[in-house]
């Protein structure tokens, strides 16, 4: 019973690993990459958001995310391991129990990550899940903790109207 168990476990944990991207790309994240982004996304809307491998509260948001994700397909959606150097097989095993099939990720590349809480907003100590929300207007609302459901989904329909010019 025990190595079937074990075997269970084996197959699901292939079975996930095997439907995230296998073109996702893992980028480093450093203290100058948050400017970057926003600035490679200007008057477009997209959510960044940080997150971590022991963080139950980022799992519920990122399964959150996964589940909508597909349904607004205009709204770019990035998101951020802020565990320094995190695994690749990990990041992608997360991303696949969320159901984020995604381009491109970031984790973490600092062995200080002060230094990039400091550059992301000078108030931000770490606090997690974190959720950067950046209208086509490029006016970003910050959220800590978990976003709700229809919050979420009541900004995903307006910026994805106003991306569509129906706005």
């Amino acid at each position: 019973m025990k190595n079937y168990r074990c075997l269970l476990f084996c197959t699901f944990i292939l079975l996930t690993i095997s439907t995230v991207k296998a073109d996702l790309t893992i980028l480093p994240f450093s203290k100058d990459s948050y400017t970057e982004i926003k600035n490679q996304r200007q008057d477009k809307a997209f959510i960044l958001i940080f997150w971590s491998e022991s963080c139950n509260y980022c799992m519920q948001e990122l399964a959150m995310f996964g589940k909508l994700y597909k349904q607004y397909p205009d709204i770019e959606l990035l998101v951020v391991a802020t565990d320094s150097f995190l695994q690749d097989d990990i990041v992608r095993e997360v991303l696949a129990r969320s159901q984020l099939e995604l381009e491109q990720t970031w984790v973490f590349a600092e062995q200080f990550p002060e230094t990039i809480y400091y550059k992301v907003n000078k108030s931000w100590r770490g606090e997690l899940p974190a959720t950067h929300f950046f209208g086509k207007d490029n006016k970003e609302i910050r959220h800590l903790g978990i976003v709700k459901e229809d919050e979420l989904i009541a900004w995903l329909v307006k910026q994805s109207a106003a991306q569509n010019g129906k706005l």
